[in-house]
């Protein structure tokens, strides 16, 4: 698995896996369940977030990320 994108918020990483599960691509949002504990913004390496992807899709899980933050 290969990192991808941090996302900035718990309802920004919902969004994104939401997107790649929608399109086929493996993922797992790493440090997904931690974050729980300690609600609130993702500025700390104790609650960060990381979007993780299989090495086969990253370059379509870039391209649909670009799509979806050009549209932000």
């Amino acid at each position: 698995m290969v990192p991808v994108y941090r996302p900035k918020s718990d309802s920004e990483a919902l969004v994104v896996a939401a997107l790649m599960q929608a399109h086929g691509i493996t993922h797992f949002m790493r440090g997904g369940a931690f974050s729980s504990m300690y609600p609130g913004t993702l500025s700390t390496s104790l609650n960060a977030q990381m979007l993780m992807v299989e090495s086969s899709q990253v370059d379509s899980a870039r391209e649909l990320l670009a799509n979806f933050l050009d549209d932000a």
